[in-house]
């Protein structure tokens, strides 16, 4: 049921390389030179920003519960018109960052693979829940 499109990981610096993924922000802001789309569902509070870890941690899982993710899934399918889509934000791959608490309750929730996607591209790496 939610094997229509593949959903990546990504961060903005490494865009270029994702040819062939559809660009979602995710971040709370977005470089300038960015002209993908936004989905405002994923992003975190700006409080978050202050928090160790754990608290930013704690509070994102408790705001995607409250989520539908077969929602998110299908409006993530509508935006990017049935193309794979890359959820993108600024911190570098194997950095803390929420893209990954996101992939994660996807996985868990929709039972779907959620990859980040390395320097290389659509060559997806392991994310931090796969090691």
């Amino acid at each position: 049921m939610f094997n229509d499109i593949k959903i990546y990981t990504g961060y903005f610096a490494n865009q270029k390389k994702y040819a062939g993924a559809f660009p979602v922000s995710i971040a709370l802001t977005s470089p300038d030179w960015f002209h993908g789309a936004n989905y405002r569902k994923f992003n975190p509070e700006w409080s978050y920003m202050h928090d160790s870890i754990e608290d930013y941690t704690a509070k994102f899982n408790a705001y995607l519960s409250q989520l539908d993710p077969a929602e998110c899934y299908k409006e993530l399918k509508k935006l990017s018109k049935g193309k794979d889509v890359v959820l993108l934000c600024h911190e570098k791959e194997g950095d803390f960052c929420h893209r990954h608490l996101v992939a994660r309750w996807l996985q868990v929730n929709l039972h779907i693979t959620v990859k980040e996607l390395g320097r290389a591209g659509l060559d997806p790496i392991p994310t931090l829940f796969d090691i």
